[in-house]
């Protein structure tokens, strides 16, 4: 039992780590965002995928252990949490408390991060929209008007004359 408490707690301490290098790496991504740093967000996003391949290896490993603890507690593998387990196993207490700090930052960083996405993507359209949409004139260009008797002219930013 001694050597699967082992084994179980280096797992979640390797994802301890890789969860540490995407904190860095949202980091780096945020200061990425804000600088509008196109290529290094795209950089960092493939560093980040890579990890998050290693950390998926190590959630499928984590989850054959939690089968045998399920069969140890007498519960599924979808009702054991780790906060459970560090109550029955002391030593994973650590760990536990490790693990959900680094989640708990990495989940925050992602959270600020977002919401930078969001309001670039929404600059991004805003512009977008006021460079290709009709507006109506408030002014009128006294050649134009008259040639045109129409006050509904639709004038873009692009029309010299305003």
């Amino acid at each position: 039992m001694a050597e699967i408490l082992i084994n179980f707690e280096n797992n979640l301490t390797k994802q301890i780590e890789c969860y540490r290098e995407i904190t860095c790496l949202e980091k780096d991504k945020q200061k990425a965002l804000i600088e509008n740093k196109i290529q290094d967000i795209e950089t960092i996003t493939a560093q980040e995928e890579k990890i998050l391949l290693e950390v998926s290896r190590l959630e499928e490993e984590r989850l054959r252990w939690a089968e045998f603890f399920g069969k140890e507690i007498g519960k599924r593998v979808e009702e054991i949490t780790l906060a459970e387990l560090g109550e029955r196993y002391p030593t994973l207490q650590t760990v536990r408390k490790e693990l959900e700090n680094q989640i708990n930052q990495l989940k925050d960083l992602h959270e600020t991060n977002t919401k930078l996405l969001e309001n670039a993507v929404n600059l991004i359209n805003f512009t977008i929209q006021f460079l290709t949409s009709e507006r109506h004139n408030t002014y009128s260009n006294p050649v134009e008007k008259a040639g045109k008797n129409d006050k509904n002219t639709k004038v873009s930013l692009i029309d010299k004359s305003v």
